[in-house]
């Protein structure tokens, strides 16, 4: 059953056990990216957790509070994005579904079709917000060794989108090259967009790793950033109605 919670996630205790054997044996292109998939979520017991996002740039810092939702509707993941902070934002929410990406918010009668490159707040767009996909959406093109400004070895990989409706068509991962466990990724469409890097994970239950804070680097907005942090984790079970946008974005 495949991982469903898609943000900063991360695999566990079993990948930190098995990863250096992989790295040392060379994966293939599929386990590489299922690695760096299962580095990031959590396990599939985790359907929601609360971030708290700052973004700043050379003039301003603000902040909010979101609530992401998550859930396997038959057999794909689909991801809700609900605005609890600020007050002005609240009631607007993203639905990120493998058909497509929508807003909703208290004051349409019928929600917007958008694009997973949407801003939901900050640099932090929908399908960072989400969560990155490597397995299902890119395939390898190139990976090397590269090395590192403390002296040490990185692995690199290049990926391309398996098809135009991924949000990003080039990715570049740097992962530590013994856990395989990603460092940062470089999104691309032609140009650089945005860099985001995965600066501290965390175990939660049972040794389940994930990313509990993560930076996003504009790379045409000089001085624009993003910092992520989960503060809130839970297990609830979710209705199929979260994620219909035809529910206008379901109950509250």
């Amino acid at each position: 059953m495949r991982k469903i919670a898609r943000l900063m996630i991360a695999g566990g205790l079993l990948l930190a056990i098995a990863a250096p054997a992989m790295a040392q044996t060379d994966p293939s292109d599929e386990a590489l990216l299922t690695a760096f998939d299962e580095a990031r979520f959590f396990a599939e017991t985790v359907t929601t957790f609360t971030v708290r996002i700052t973004s700043k740039t050379p003039d301003e810092t603000r902040e909010a509070l979101i609530r992401l939702r998550f859930k396997e509707i038959e057999g794909e993941a689909a991801s809700r994005i609900e605005f609890l902070e600020p007050e002005e934002l609240a009631g607007q929410v993203f639905l990120n579904l493998p058909g497509g990406t929508y807003f909703v918010g208290p004051d349409l009668d019928f929600p917007l079709r958008t694009s997973a490159t949407t801003e939901v707040f900050g640099d932090a767009a929908v399908a960072q917000t989400s969560g990155i996909r490597f397995r299902e959406d890119y395939t390898v093109a190139e990976r090397r060794v590269v090395a590192r400004d403390d002296g040490t070895e990185a692995l690199e990989v290049d990926l391309a989108a398996v098809d135009f409706s991924v949000a990003f068509q080039e990715a570049t991962v740097v992962a530590d090259r013994v856990t395989l466990r990603p460092l940062s990724v470089m999104l691309t469409s032609g140009l650089p967009f945005y860099e985001v890097l995965y600066e501290a994970y965390e175990v939660h239950e049972e040794g389940d790793l994930y990313v509990k804070t993560q930076r996003i680097v504009n790379q045409l907005l000089l001085g624009n950033e993003t910092v992520t942090e989960i503060v809130d984790i839970g297990s609830e079970e979710l209705p199929d109605a979260l994620f219909d946008p035809d529910e206008l974005g379901g109950a509250p």
